[in-house]
């Protein structure tokens, strides 16, 4: 990303209080009218300027600042809106898919159903988060592994790979478990 500056040394970084001072409200009256939310455009505006503050160095402090926090706003908008997007899609996949059917019939078939369930989630638990959004994704939404590589956005490669130790990691967490309770 290109920054409106030249050449400046550690002494020349720009105080991030004033130009907050001069631009966050700008800032933040466009978001808002980008994002319709007061809220999220808080965030985002909040965002930028941290990103301004560990880039302070790097930034003259004239005129050019304002379009370049304008352009890291927006960016920050147009991701919240495809990560908000993925997220949607998800969820409406989710409300299409039927719900469980009852296979259990008597009192102990419901318990045992509930114990195993409750087993699943503690392995789950167990996991890295990046092998527990994949392995949630695989094993527990019933995703392809490109479109979990969409969500995700990570190459479908590293899908299979996270999907593997999340496997070999749950598959270890349930026999402890098992071990342990007696589980089936």
């Amino acid at each position: 990303m290109a920054f409106p500056s030249g050449s400046t040394t550690s002494r020349d970084a720009v105080d991030i209080g004033k130009l907050f001072d001069a631009h966050g409200p700008y800032l933040c009256r466009v978001v808002h009218r980008l994002t319709g939310s007061r809220e999220s455009a808080e965030d985002i505006v909040q965002e930028v300027f941290l990103l301004a503050y560990s880039r302070r160095h790097e930034l003259e402090d004239r005129m050019g600042i304002r379009t370049w926090l304008y352009r890291v706003a927006v960016n920050h908008v147009r991701h919240r809106r495809r990560s908000f997007a993925r997220y949607q899609g998800l969820l409406d996949r989710y409300k299409r898919q039927p719900a469980p059917r009852a296979e259990a019939t008597s009192p102990d078939e419901v318990a045992s159903q509930i114990q195993r369930g409750a087993l699943i989630h503690e392995c789950v638990k167990h996991l890295s988060d990046k092998q527990r959004e994949v392995f949630v994704l695989y094993e527990l939404e019933e995703l392809e592994g490109s479109e979990i590589a969409t969500i995700l956005d990570i190459p479908v490669n590293t899908v299979w790979s996270r999907l593997r130790l999340a496997r070999a990691a749950f598959r270890k967490q349930w026999a402890e478990i098992a071990e342990v309770e007696g589980a089936p």
